[in-house]
């Protein structure tokens, strides 16, 4: 597989909790590694759970501080050459732009997934406990998603499409990035 890079690149996945992104990233580390290429997954929940608990707060602002530290992290091992999948929800404008200026290979992929559907799927229990009031500080909810203004991918993550076709489409759109008609 040849690339338009210089170094490494980072598939950077974004979206609401519960739309899909570990599920895809998952099945992107396994589809890479059928390529030959072996990928670092940095989940954004993974990376979280390595943090002092004072480090790893909820609020706008320490997710902003989680953002910034997993975008460097990308940005260090791109430019070892590697090829690094997050994802993560960070979806903040001045990190989405900080990427495209800071990482080289950079691929921002929007899982778009409505509020109300990913309520429905709720895999880590978050929206029903900010239902309960158990909870606070959800994206989405009391903290506003600031949504990739031109993100590279965008895959429609509405309950229409299986995962598996989500999946096609991310493959086909990728297959473009690697092959040189990366526009970021």
């Amino acid at each position: 597989m040849t690339s338009s890079y210089p170094g490494g690149r980072v598939l950077w996945l974004t979206g609401l909790s519960g739309a899909g992104k570990s599920t895809l990233a998952q099945m992107l580390d396994a589809w890479l590694k059928e390529q030959g290429i072996h990928p670092v997954m940095l989940d954004g929940d993974a990376i979280r759970d390595m943090l002092p608990p004072e480090l790893a707060g909820h609020d706008r602002a320490s997710r902003l501080r989680i953002a910034g530290f997993n975008a460097r992290l990308c940005r260090f091992l791109a430019h070892q050459g590697l090829t690094v999948i997050c994802p993560t929800i960070s979806m903040f404008h001045e990190i989405q732009a900080w990427n495209r200026d800071n990482i080289p290979g950079y691929v921002e992929i929007f899982l778009d997934a409505p509020i109300d559907l990913v309520k429905t799927r709720d895999p880590k229990g978050i929206y029903r406990r900010y239902e309960r009031g158990e909870a606070s500080e959800v994206v989405g909810l009391d903290i506003r998603a600031e949504y990739p203004l031109a993100p590279d991918i965008r895959l429609s993550m509405d309950g229409n499409t299986p995962i598996a076709a989500s999946f096609d489409t991310l493959i086909s759109a990728l297959n473009g990035h690697f092959h040189g008609r990366h526009h970021g």
